[in-house]
């Protein structure tokens, strides 16, 4: 009993050392503060303001006209009412309008050939073309989307007139125009915005960026000076580390904290990035995915023996955590083997819960399997993280 209740102080005063020490180092190294703190909050003011127009409005195009009649005049000023696109200019030949495309005046050019507005008198299927840069999906799905629904109105618009014509009445003319009538609604994501799609999955990214950058970069300057032997002289058996190990979680987890209180509070809400959970369910469902990724941080111990190691480690596999996210490429679309290796990454479960929580509205309860997923990987790690320190410890 006395056995334990000396391991019970030592274990304390070693959890609040530990936890009172990297706080000291956070506040003392500035290039530690400025990458974790600053960083985070500046580099998500950052990109939250840059995508905050949501969707790109109002691209330039260039029409090539060579039927020039009511019905051809009709169609473009169509493309032009719809925010996607203005028409910058008309051409009098494709090599024109090419030209402009090239130099980058137009994002993209559409041709009504001669002869438009006769085959639609006629009932015949006229073909408009329409040429936009595909290696920028952004640009192509706006003008693609543009061209298609004002082409799809001008001809139920002139199916209405011929119908009307036979003597029936406008609702008759209507429903055979468009006998099918789809009603979409956009869940979540209503206006379709590329900064309500992007941003969630980029804040989850930064926060494990910047953790193991602190992380690894405070481990790499002990280890540089020896520095954690000498702090923690009696701790280097597995029970003596695991107190240095949540010591120091706990340091992180209390400085993530207020960090994704200041994304949730101010910086989603200032640029209308929906949040729609509360933000204390937000940060609850956090808790163990912050934890599981300093102690995957500490794990990396292991290969860290000087602070700059951290920054190369981090800068390498940033790029891979992204992509085994899900947010560039489906991780069903994946390999098996990938899409199972991919659930090691505490922000593949993180992205999918942050996601839930705060875009679709989600209460914890429902994502109860992602958030006992990331407590299971934070067993996971703590054991490893702890097994690491004990290792360097012992060297």
């Amino acid at each position: 009993m006395k056995q334990f209740r000396s391991y019970i102080y030592q274990s304390s005063a070693d959890f609040t050392r530990a936890m009172l020490w990297e706080a000291k180092y956070i506040f003392r190294d500035k290039a530690v503060f400025f990458s974790f703190v600053i960083v985070a909050i500046a580099v998500s003011f950052i990109y939250t303001y840059l995508y905050s127009e949501e969707t790109l409005q109002e691209l330039p195009i260039g029409v090539v006209d060579e039927d020039n009649t009511a019905q051809s005049r009709q169609l473009l000023r169509m493309i032009d009412a719809t925010s996607q696109t203005a028409i910058y200019s008309s051409y009098l030949n494709l090599t024109e309008a090419e030209k402009a495309f090239q130099q980058e005046k137009i994002r993209g050019i559409v041709a009504i050939p001669n002869g438009f507005a006769r085959d639609l008198q006629r009932g015949e299927q006229p073909t408009i073309s329409v040429y936009a840069d595909a290696s920028y999906m952004l640009y192509y799905k706006q003008i693609l989307t543009a061209v298609k629904v004002s082409a799809t109105y001008l001809n139920a618009g002139v199916e209405v007139k011929r119908t009307s014509a036979q003597g029936k009445l406008p609702t008759q003319a209507r429903d055979e125009a468009m006998p099918v009538s789809a009603q979409v609604v956009s869940l979540y994501n209503p206006s379709l915005g590329y900064a309500t799609f992007l941003i969630p999955i980029v804040l989850v990214i930064i926060f494990q960026t910047t953790i193991l950058t602190a992380v690894g970069m405070l481990g790499g300057t002990m280890r540089e000076g020896n520095k954690l032997k000498k702090i923690y002289p009696n701790s280097d058996s597995f029970w003596g580390a695991l107190p240095i190990v949540m010591g120091k979680a706990t340091t992180y987890l209390a400085f993530s904290m207020v960090i994704l209180l200041i994304i949730l509070g101010i910086i989603m809400p200032l640029f209308g990035i929906p949040v729609r959970s509360t933000i204390l369910s937000t940060m609850v469902f956090m808790i163990p995915f912050i934890l599981s990724i300093v102690f995957m941080g500490l794990c990396l111990l292991n290969f860290l023996h000087r602070r700059e190691d951290a920054i190369m480690l981090i800068m390498y596999t940033s790029l891979p955590a992204v992509m085994l996210t899900g947010f560039s490429w489906p991780t069903v679309a994946m390999p098996e083997w990938l899409s199972v290796f991919s659930y090691i990454v505490p922000t593949t479960l993180g992205s999918k819960g942050f996601i839930s929580i705060t875009q679709m509205g989600a209460h914890i309860t429902t994502i109860m399997p992602y958030w006992l997923g990331m407590w299971a990987l934070c067993l996971v790690y703590l054991v490893l993280a702890t097994l690491t320190l004990r290792r360097v410890l012992n060297k």
